[in-house]
């Protein structure tokens, strides 16, 4: 499908302004994570510490892991419900696309894709002794918002990330503070562009190298996870943590990449973010085990997307039951409600989410209802 919503995307392609999807585009988003609000940054694990988030929490994983396979697949409630709408627009042409949009009630409506592949993946948090890990991942990451207007125009935002990331963490200060850092080569395939539908309709031949851009960027991030030396009321302990996210705001022009000969044009860019928050680790109560809440405030700097402060917001949290084997989530990302839970069964783990998320520049104006589940072969 997700090559199919491509293939619809280049077939308008000549650029116009329109209105701009204000998603930050993110090299991997984690199931876990998104079904807590999306906070990560005080309490990512695993993929989440080494693929973006705070690699300083790297050093919380309780165990080290292999991940022989990771799956996510992620799509919006509007491509769910019109998938055989959009196949009968894919089979149209010329001036019938456009009647087709309409006669299948389609415009204004966005369509979301993410299919993400982990494998393999390795996370040890005493891989140089008691108080210094290693974790070490290759990621694959599709993703795409398509917007499909009446008069046919589109606004595109996708990527195709493929790429190595690698982990490092250390304990300090006698196990209170947790810093690390990543570092990821990352060959990049996006697009990012408002488009009509003008050129397509007057003959003109149409491909990914009009509107498509490509290169390979080095990048990284530096974190930090701090637990407060005593023991607030009815917690284990509470702790802060912040990250730097995308350090080297890559524009992915470290090498001459053309791995696809016509295009020409470079990549989207990442944005440099800086993210704080914090975490309370919970006293067991009855029969929920492993409790923590989390509020978090992400994606300072300079975006390359117009965000207010009310989308930055993250806060959620997470509980266990039936000892390890299930977890159950809930949070609100960027003001939206979200929720999912985490099947721990050996060698395959199962984690699904919920939530919204914000496509205008404010909180309220454009939520995209999302759905996410995750397969996991480890070891």
């Amino acid at each position: 499908m997700k090559n199919k919503l491509l293939i619809l995307t280049v077939l308008f392609v000549s650029i116009q302004p329109a209105f701009a999807l204000q998603e930050i585009i993110k090299t991997y988003r984690g199931v876990r994570s998104l079904g807590m609000g999306g906070v990560v940054t005080t309490t990512g694990r695993y993929d989440e510490a080494l693929f973006g988030g705070n690699p300083a929490t790297q050093m919380e994983d309780e165990e080290k892991k292999l991940t022989i396979l990771g799956m996510t697949t992620e799509a919006n409630n509007h491509l769910i419900s019109s998938f055989n709408d959009l196949r009968s627009v894919l089979k149209a042409s010329g001036s019938d696309v456009v009647s087709q949009i309409a006669a299948k009630q389609l415009a204004g409506k966005n369509e979301h894709i993410r299919e993400t592949l982990v494998m393999p993946g390795y996370y040890n948090p005493k891989f140089f002794g008691e108080n210094t890990g290693f974790s070490a991942g290759l990621l694959t990451n599709v993703q795409l918002n398509v917007i499909l207007r009446d008069n046919a125009s589109v606004e595109a935002l996708g990527v195709v990330d493929v790429g190595p990331s690698f982990g490092f963490g250390h304990r300090m200060l006698d196990g209170n503070l947790d810093v690390g850092a990543n570092v990821r080569g990352v060959y990049r395939l996006g697009v990012d562009r408002g488009i009509r539908a003008l050129d397509f309709l007057t003959g003109a031949k149409i491909s990914a190298a009009s509107v498509g851009g490509q290169g390979f960027g080095v990048d990284g991030d530096i974190g930090a996870l701090y637990k407060l030396p005593f023991t607030p009321p009815l917690m284990k302990h509470f702790s802060v943590g912040l990250s730097v996210n995308n350090v080297a705001a890559s524009e992915y022009r470290v090498a001459a990449t053309t791995l696809i000969g016509t295009v020409k044009a470079t990549a989207p860019r990442n944005d440099r973010s800086f993210n704080f928050g914090f975490r309370s680790d919970m006293n067991d109560f009855l029969f929920l085990n492993q409790n923590i809440l989390a509020f978090e405030l992400q994606d300072f700097g300079q975006t390359a997307k117009e965000i207010s402060f009310w989308k930055k917001l993250h806060m959620g949290g997470e509980t266990t039951v039936l000892g390890k084997l299930l977890s159950l989530r809930a949070g609100f990302n960027q003001g939206y409600l979200g929720g999912g839970f985490g099947l721990n069964l050996p060698i395959i783990k199962i984690d699904f989410a919920t939530y919204g998320e914000e496509l205008a520049a404010n909180t309220g104006q454009l939520e995209d209802r999302r759905y996410v589940i995750r397969f996991s072969f480890d070891i």
